[in-house]
């Protein structure tokens, strides 16, 4: 049955519509696009992300386990809210076990995502196509853009957008990441994967940093990540991302099939100053 248009306002610049379980977010009266071609999603190189890439899923978190403590703050429901008087309960206000939330972004190239999530340049970014990466999905699944907003106003538990607003709703501080979020109710039940195509993947990039085998334990994760490559991805663009020669920005180079040595002196040849 057709559910009724609701409207919300977000704030003085932003309103949401809601209509049919899905939603449209309104800036200065121009609606933000539906969906990007292409999001990234960056990685640590780890034992947690190097199991996600060989099989095939994308962790899906609890948001409690987030950096921002504002971050899906159960207070941005009015009748939710709740005032705390200890700290050490701050994760109260954003725990949630029955929505399983993964971050994407639209820029695969910002030097602070690269810095923050790929383990300042050690860990790699994954290209998905996302028409492919939510193909055949049904309504439990929902990939959205962040709401960004500088003085968000509470929603009520009445309004059809409250299941998903607190979920969504980011400070205007964080915008630079330009996030999408794929939001997957009860994760508990496909122990908080979400599998995909592999084929949904285009691009795989690793930082400047990725070939650096100081220690034992990366030596081993590097190892672990180029044998999954050369397995699974092997027709899939491989590129290194590092700081321009001249300019205050980010380099992307095609990496060619070789040997250390050979990987090594692109390495001098595309970014002589880091080398």
């Amino acid at each position: 049955m057709k559910q009724s248009m609701e409207k919300f306002n977000i704030d003085s610049s932003k309103e949401v519509i809601f209509e049919n379980n899905d939603w449209v977010v309104f800036e200065n009266g121009t609606p933000q696009i539906s969906f990007p071609k292409y999001l990234y999603k960056y990685f640590s190189l780890n034992d947690f992300s190097l199991d996600s890439l060989e099989n095939d899923y994308i962790f899906l978190s609890n948001p409690k386990d987030f950096n921002d403590p504002f971050d899906c703050n159960r207070n941005l429901i009015t009748e939710k809210r709740k005032e705390l008087k200890n700290w050490q309960y701050v994760e109260r206000l954003n725990d949630i076990s029955d929505v399983g939330i993964s971050c994407f972004s639209e820029n695969g190239m910002e030097p602070l995502l690269w810095g923050h999530y790929a383990d300042s340049y050690h860990g790699f970014c994954l290209k998905f196509n996302v028409e492919s990466l939510i193909n055949g999905q049904n309504d439990s699944v929902k990939l959205k853009r962040v709401i960004y907003s500088l003085d968000p106003e509470a929603i009520s538990q009445k309004h059809p957008f409250s299941d998903y607003y607190q979920y969504l709703l980011k400070l205007n501080n964080w915008q630079y990441e330009q996030e999408w979020r794929l939001l997957v109710k009860n994760p508990i039940t496909s122990e908080n994967r979400f599998y995909v195509d592999r084929n949904c993947i285009e691009e795989i990039s690793v930082g400047y940093k990725h070939m650096e085998n100081s220690i034992e334990q990366e030596r081993g994760f590097n190892s672990t990540f180029d044998r999954i490559r050369k397995e699974k991805f092997k027709d899939v663009p491989l590129m290194i991302v590092g700081p321009h020669q001249t300019k205050l920005e980010l380099k992307k180079v095609l990496l060619i099939e070789g040997n250390v040595e050979k990987g090594m002196e692109m390495l001098k040849h595309n970014f002589p100053f880091l080398i």
